[in-house]
């Protein structure tokens, strides 16, 4: 009998698994075949999606890279989208405006095309917005160039349409072969010529003599200086101002119209506004420089626009919300005025899911607060406390009062003269720890020492907080030394109002995207007031600081860690 060697015994089984290798019938070992490139596409383009939602945008850039974006590929213009929208969210412009021209290559249909376009110009307003700088690098194609010139020429007019208008006519001269030109530049420039176009003759109703003049007088003159900027433009309106203190509200109104106004500004007052609303007026649009009550809007008014406080302590509510905090105290004047920005306060806190657990209201006419402060901070149940307690020892204790401990903020309706009071007594009753919101009220910046108001929080026109800002209020410092510092909210105010006037009147959807303007960002709800979105000091060191909003992924949900309780410890007799 023949035996094989051992070695020819191993090979057999090698050779035998070699060509069952090839053959492909070894169970578990047979080669998958290539994956689908367009499921790979897609599955990539759903996680960038998903990264970019959850504000990774880099990593969102990660998953796209490399996917084929070319004419044959089906998910094209979707990754490049998808790719633009996670440069400029990366703060990478110049990558994100090169793929929407590029996406722009792929697509066909004029319509397409124009929403492209129209995209791309959106994404730069935003961008800018974001305080993204625009600057064109080197290494890009002129198309591009030319996108990221005509971004910077919007960023330059910040929200002014006719020096927006002006910009684009000059990026027209300059760039008139490129794709953007003859399509949305055209479709721009004829938008903001209707957005621009003032009625023929505005008047202007306001209380120029009596116990407001001088603020009626401030607010002209900004309104003034609004129409005076724009002494190069075509068609500026004639100005007719009435002085509804001595005329009357509907006098005035009256007046105007007869005298051929086309718009109406004013009037100034809550109560001039409810005079106009009980009266038959013409069918003249009109832009009140108020918020009227509630059902006394006068006929024919198109918008109400006011520098309301209680618009700003619905901010600070809504601001206390986004920083975490959910357990208030409210503090204020017991005026009319106090009253509405604490209840204003108050609704928006609970809206927002929060808990006014106290308000107290004080007189502004007094400088001693401690009764109120210390009746929202619960100090009499500390000292009474304090009190049984030496009863049941029978001998003297040393005692520190506790204030209450379940509150995480405190919010101040007042205003600047009582703030400056109020603070300081706050500090002396235990709360120097609780963080302090307020309006705007509480800044008087003719004061140049505002160190008992450290740490308090308020939003205000951008000017008045962030020195970025402070050039667009420079031209009203023609109007004398200290002019800006006293008057500068209400010369804000009335330019603010001649602003207002074309986009009232031609309800464009400027104002619902939001215009830029001194007094804030403009929009305006469907009960027609124009609501403005504000930045944002804090006092330190005795000067206002800019604090803006905190980054969303800053902000750190309300942990509010109970103190012990008041120590009571045991003296001498």
């Amino acid at each position: 009998m023949l035996h094989r060697s051992p070695r020819h015994a191993q090979t057999l089984p090698l050779a035998a698994l070699l060509a069952l290798l090839l053959t492909g019938c070894v169970p578990g070992l047979q080669r998958e075949p290539p994956p689908d490139p367009a499921v790979v596409a897609r599955t990539a383009l759903a996680a960038a999606q998903d990264a970019l939602a959850a504000g990774r945008p880099e990593d969102a850039l990660q998953q796209l890279a490399g996917l084929p974006v070319g004419a044959d590929d089906p998910d094209a213009a979707a990754i490049l989208a998808l790719r633009a929208d996670a440069a400029f969210a990366a703060r990478q412009p110049a990558a994100g405006v090169a793929s929407l021209v590029a996406r722009e290559a792929l697509l066909t249909d004029p319509a397409q095309r124009d929403a492209n376009q129209r995209r791309l110009w959106n994404r730069m307003q935003e961008a800018t917005a974001a305080g993204v700088d625009l600057a064109t690098p080197p290494d890009v194609s002129p198309e591009v160039a030319g996108w990221l010139a005509l971004g910077r020429v919007a960023a330059a007019s910040q929200g002014d349409l006719p020096q927006l208008r002006s910009g684009l006519e000059g990026w027209l001269a300059a760039y008139g072969w490129h794709p953007a030109a003859n399509r949305l530049v055209a479709t721009l420039l004829e938008e903001y010529q209707a957005l621009t176009g003032y009625p023929r003759q505005v008047a202007l109703l306001l209380p120029l003599s009596g116990r407001q003049a001088a603020a009626a007088a401030a607010v002209r003159d900004g309104f003034v200086a609004g129409y005076l900027q724009h002494e190069g433009e075509a068609e500026r309106p004639v100005v007719t101002t009435y002085d509804t203190a001595a005329l009357g509200a509907f006098a005035a109104y009256e007046m105007a119209v007869r005298e051929g106004a086309e718009f109406v500004v004013g009037p100034l007052l809550k109560s001039d506004l409810a005079e106009l609303a009980g009266a038959e007026l013409p069918a003249v649009p009109g832009l009140a420089l108020n918020w009227a009550d509630s059902g006394a809007v006068p006929a024919g008014y198109l918008a109400q626009f006011a520098l309301a406080p209680e618009e700003e302590a619905a901010a600070a509510a809504e601001r206390a919300l986004l920083e975490g905090h959910r357990r208030a105290l409210v503090l204020g004047q017991n005026t009319d005025q106090g009253q509405r920005m604490a209840e204003s306060f108050i609704a928006a806190f609970r809206q927002g899911g929060g808990e006014v657990l106290a308000w107290q209201v004080y007189d502004p006419r007094n400088s001693d607060f401690a009764f109120p402060i210390r009746a929202l901070l619960l100090l009499e149940e500390s000292e009474n406390r304090y009190q049984r307690v030496q009863g049941i020892l029978g001998r003297q204790v040393e005692f520190e009062p506790r204030r209450r401990h379940d509150a995480t903020l405190i919010f101040l309706a007042a205003r600047s003269t009582e703030a400056q009071l109020l603070r300081p007594q706050l500090r002396f009753h235990y709360a120097g720890d609780l963080p302090v919101y307020a309006t705007s009220l509480v800044y008087d910046a003719t004061r140049r020492d505002n160190g008992d108001l450290d740490g308090i929080l308020f939003p205000d026109m951008p000017w008045r907080v962030n020195p970025d800002a402070a050039d667009a209020i420079a031209p009203f410092d023609a109007f004398g030394a200290f002019a800006v510092e006293r008057s500068g909210r209400l010369y804000a105010f009335g330019a603010d109002a001649y602003r207002l006037v074309p986009l009232v009147v031609h309800g464009n959807g400027a104002l619902a995207e939001g215009v830029p303007g001194l007094t804030g960002v403009l929009s305006m709800d469907a009960d027609g007031r124009i609501r403005r979105t504000l930045d944002w000091g804090r006092f330190a060191g005795g000067e206002v600081r800019h604090d803006p909003l905190p980054p969303a992924g800053d902000i750190a949900a309300d942990g509010v860690i109970e103190p012990p309780p008041e120590t009571l410890v045991p003296g001498e007799q």
